[in-house]
């Protein structure tokens, strides 16, 4: 009898840890609005969004896409981001100096943002092996830029997805699929979830490396 109670009192634990894991996997999730303004095709943006989507479920987070170009989509763009909604802008071209620069999130003094730019054609001209194609290298730097409006200020690291400059090896990982947040990120990300932002900066990158250093 005290064995079978024993052994009942594990299932129980068993199935409630798993029931309060599936909840919180579930409930950590954000809305990120795409508006293209790059025009680029949607099999590619699909793609990109579904590798991005794949990199943050590494950190249990999940990501519901919104088309703001889209129609059925686009009424559910004409706000201001809410509490765990995010605005991604996909553009041709940045006004950064450097033409290596793939994008830049917008951060306010609290370190929160709310609002990223993506620089279309550099990731475009930057993916052009066969290993690497454009939907997957976009959908890297999508991470990368969402990455830094879930992290705040100073999110740059030494390793992982968050990296400031992208060499050989890490456009390697992001082939293989490899290239992730850290778990110190991912519980910090999780942390952030629900915050706002006002007054906002810049933040570059992910940069690739110089062309003179072996990559193109």
């Amino acid at each position: 009898m005290g064995f079978s109670n024993r052994l009942w009192a594990v299932v129980v634990g068993v199935l409630l840890s798993a029931t309060l894991a599936r909840a919180q996997s579930e409930g950590t999730e954000v809305k990120v609005m795409v508006l293209d303004n790059a025009r680029i095709s949607s099999s590619v943006l699909s793609k990109a969004e579904t590798e991005a989507g794949r990199i943050f479920r590494g950190s249990n987070i999940g990501i519901h896409w919104v088309n703001c170009l889209k129609k059925g989509e686009r009424e559910n763009c004409h706000h201001s981001p809410g509490a765990n909604e995010f605005m991604l802008h996909i553009v041709p071209d940045g006004r950064t100096r450097s033409e290596m620069v793939f994008g830049e999130a917008f951060l306010g003094d609290d370190g929160s943002g709310k609002y990223a730019d993506i620089f279309f054609n550099r990731v475009q001209a930057a993916s052009g092996t066969p290993e690497l194609d454009t939907a997957q290298l976009l959908g890297a730097v999508t991470a990368h830029e969402l990455g830094h409006l879930l992290l705040g200020s100073r999110s740059h690291s030494a390793y992982g997805i968050m990296q400031p400059v992208w060499e050989k090896e890490c456009l390697r990982r992001i082939w293989m699929g490899s290239l992730l947040f850290t778990r110190e990120q991912a519980q910090s990300m999780q942390r952030r979830i629900d915050v706002s932002s006002p007054s906002l900066t810049a933040i570059r990158g992910p940069y690739r490396a110089d062309p003179d250093a072996g990559y193109k």
